[in-house]
């Protein structure tokens, strides 16, 4: 029970990482409010989790949903300790295809939403004991994976951004950390496979762990990073979560 009495908002939360991060954290003592776009994969994601457990359904992207998300953890909660900043969109394509729309689409979620909630978390967060921001890249910031190219830039960002906060919110007592999954088994990443060939394949093949991470698995990761007695010492540090396939 390493997150009891902890207060935590997990972006993206209604699936995949982000849903299994929520799992673990009310499993081991915190309350968390998970935010996604659609309030039936929320509600079910709410009636998996149990108690301790609500949502707040919106468009990440916009700033109002962050303001939103945040008061809704502090009213309910008492206080805000943890935000995972997990939300992200992958829109297949190339620099030929790509529409405006597609890559706004993946700005203002991937970065601008992530921006939002940060900015909107950073007062609560303030003063509070293990404070702790959490960012979830992709080997696609470094995969050069075909057909993930923008999705990929706005990864490679989370990066800069993790670092960037680090050192801009240490005064305030909260450490900004983030992972970089490779293959985990989620729907974004179903879905991605049907739109671009041999993804799968072509990254085993530079993994030195052989096969596809269940999500929990990413997810334990997550919490040792966010847990301030085995990580109180880290910050502005990018953890690959990947079998390996960065030395592949």
């Amino acid at each position: 029970m390493r997150f009891k009495g902890k207060s935590a908002l997990v972006t993206g939360g209604s699936e995949g990482i982000g849903l299994a991060i929520a799992e673990g954290l009310v499993q081991e003592g915190a309350r968390v409010v998970i935010v996604a776009r659609r309030e039936d994969k929320l509600a079910e994601a709410v009636q998996k989790l149990g108690r301790g457990a609500s949502y707040v359904a919106g468009d990440v992207a916009d700033p109002a949903t962050a303001r939103r998300a945040v008061a809704e953890a502090v009213a309910r909660h008492g206080g805000l300790d943890l935000l995972v900043n997990n939300a992200g969109v992958l829109v297949p394509g190339t620099v030929a295809t790509y529409s405006v729309e597609d890559v706004d689409l993946m700005l203002g979620v991937n970065l601008r939403g992530t921006f939002a909630f940060t900015q909107a978390a950073i007062e609560p967060l303030t003063g509070r004991k293990g404070a702790a921001i959490l960012m979830v890249s992709s080997i696609a910031r470094r995969a050069n994976i075909p057909g993930t190219s923008m999705y990929g830039a706005t990864k490679v960002g989370l990066i800069y951004l993790t670092r960037s906060w680090a050192i801009e919110l240490a005064p305030a007592g909260i450490r900004v950390n983030c992972i970089s999954p490779g293959l985990t088994d989620t729907p974004a990443l179903r879905s991605a496979a049907e739109h671009v060939p041999r993804l799968v394949e072509d990254q085993l093949s530079r993994a030195l762990v052989k096969r596809v991470a269940p999500p929990e698995e990413v997810a334990r990761v997550a919490l040792t990073l966010l847990d301030e007695h085995t990580s109180g010492f880290v910050t502005g540090s990018n953890w690959d979560v990947d079998g390996g396939g960065q030395l592949g």
